[in-house]
């Protein structure tokens, strides 16, 4: 190569990286308030320092455009941090549990939906969906979608009831062709 399209090849790379950069750091100053905002109680904001909800949702690429999906959210601690970073220019899609498959399910996901309700500044675009036990066939959000799907300390249930390969076929149907896939699981020692 000449040296003029070697240049011009490393100045477009060092243009591209820059923008790279900008988007990781537009997603860091947002999750930092986000983080720090009064929505989260004590106790969730407490919980950071061992769940590292900033580092986590960088490593996976997350932006506040984005299409996700948050698999199975219990009481919403990620949620309290996905929804307002996605609310504006992006989507959430909430993938809980079928409410009518056991009074556990039927008071979580009430006790969800009750939290979403109380701060609809915050939650208001959620959108709820259900991933319920196999066979039910599951539509996370519309086929090829999400950007991302992820999930927070639920894997191993579904591997102890022989759900895991329903969970990833419908996480699968959701995604779009090279968009991200989140797992985040107990460490064993």
């Amino acid at each position: 190569m000449r040296l003029r399209e070697v240049t011009a090849v490393l100045a477009a790379s060092s243009f591209l990286a820059t923008g790279c950069a900008i988007q990781r750091s537009d997603s860091s100053a947002a999750l930092d308030r986000i983080l720090a905002a009064d929505h989260r109680s004590p106790e969730h904001r407490a919980r950071d320092v061992y769940r590292h909800p900033k580092d986590t949702l960088l490593f996976f690429g997350l932006q506040p455009e984005m299409t996700v999906v948050e698999v199975w959210p219990g009481a919403g601690w990620y949620t309290e941090v996905l929804a307002p970073l996605l609310r504006e220019r992006g989507k959430l899609y909430a993938a809980h549990l079928d409410p009518a498959s056991s009074e556990y399910a039927k008071n979580t996901v009430d006790a969800f939906r009750a939290k979403l309700a109380a701060r609809p500044e915050l939650y208001d675009k959620v959108v709820l969906t259900t991933l319920a036990a196999p066979p039910a066939k599951n539509e996370l959000a519309p086929p090829g979608s999400a950007d991302a799907v992820l999930t927070f300390r639920n894997l191993h249930n579904w591997m102890m009831f022989g759900w895991d390969r329903a969970a990833f076929e419908a996480m699968h149907a959701a995604l779009k062709p090279g968009g991200v896939l989140g797992v985040v699981e107990h460490r064993g020692d």
